[in-house]
């Protein structure tokens, strides 16, 4: 297959008519000229040039040719101009999915920081619960996922970012420090987040481990209904904390919750690993947004304690 050498010498020579201008103006020696010229006549099987003493005149298949090296090399060229545009993050996209709790909170901080960095580079968000999160990446349909493992899977890969603790949400109400904080809720209804949310599946496991076997009275299947539900005071909810920070929570009491088995946030993506320029920079950028394990933890009123 000829290179973009031997067109650039091909498309030159025609242009200027002349082997010695030609290789003057690309910087090649007439003789290396000439051999980039054979080789690809050699190739194409014909001849390119009618040559004489005075005058370098294209043949009929010269003629016809020459508009098909010239699109060649501008193809060429355009891809390089893209490939390095992406190399330097002046274009790109690239699609990310995350969980409800993190597609609220942790993700747009970090897509708005990308953005002010790489304005030119498209990023695309879809939001979804942990097994929509699971198939979207094993199926490729996104670069990236933001999510638990729920199940170990051999094609996916899985870097933990944080833990993100559960928090007990209930409509306002004291509980000392000595006291559980499920103190007073047997008779308050307990609203839950529907099955197949990795919300769900660690509220299950935090019940379990405080030996609470509860029905749910209402599932619901966002959480901005679920906190809407306690302020209403139709019951108690358990909620990831990364989430309440979008909510206004100053009349709820909220409380950490003690866990077997901590939720771990992390990036999800499929085997064998690989990311461009513009979702590596995206993951770095990331890594910076993730909230410090020193911030203090809310107290039975809902605000931070003094470190």
């Amino acid at each position: 297959m000829f290179h973009q050498r031997q067109l650039q010498a091909f498309v030159r020579t025609a242009e200027l008519a002349s082997f010695t201008r030609a290789a003057k103006e690309i910087h090649l020696s007439q003789p290396a000229l000439s051999y980039l010229i054979r080789k690809l006549e050699g190739e194409l099987g014909i001849a390119l040039f009618a040559r004489n003493t005075r005058t370098v005149v294209l043949t009929e298949g010269g003629a016809l040719f020459l508009g098909h090296a010239r699109r060649i090399l501008a193809d060429m060229s355009l891809a390089l101009d893209d490939t390095r545009n992406v190399r330097e993050l002046e274009q790109g996209k690239f699609t990310v999915a995350g969980l409800p709790s993190v597609a609220s909170s942790l993700l747009p901080r970090t897509i708005a920081a990308f953005r002010k960095r790489h304005p030119k580079v498209t990023v695309v968000l879809r939001d979804g619960l942990a097994d929509q999160v699971h198939q979207w990446v094993s199926r490729g349909e996104v670069d990236m996922g933001l999510g638990s493992p729920l199940q170990r899977d051999r094609e996916l890969d899985f870097q933990p970012l944080f833990h993100d603790d559960l928090l007990l949400i209930t409509p306002p109400r004291v509980v000392r420090r000595s006291e559980s904080p499920w103190y007073g809720l047997d008779q308050m209804p307990y609203i839950a987040m529907t099955p197949g949310s990795s919300a769900r599946h660690y509220a299950d496991l935090a019940m379990e481990h405080a030996g609470r076997q509860v029905a749910p009275t209402w599932e619901v299947s966002f959480m901005s209904s679920a906190i809407a539900m306690v302020r209403a005071k139709l019951g108690y909810a358990l909620l990831p904390a990364s989430s309440v920070d979008v909510f206004n929570l100053d009349d709820i009491t909220r409380l950490p919750v003690n866990m077997r088995e901590p939720r771990e946030i992390g990036i999800l993506r499929r085997k064998p690993l690989h990311a461009s320029p513009a979702l590596e920079a995206f993951l770095r950028q990331l890594r910076k947004q993730i909230p410090s394990t020193d911030d203090p933890a809310p107290d039975e009123n809902g605000s931070a304690s003094p470190a």
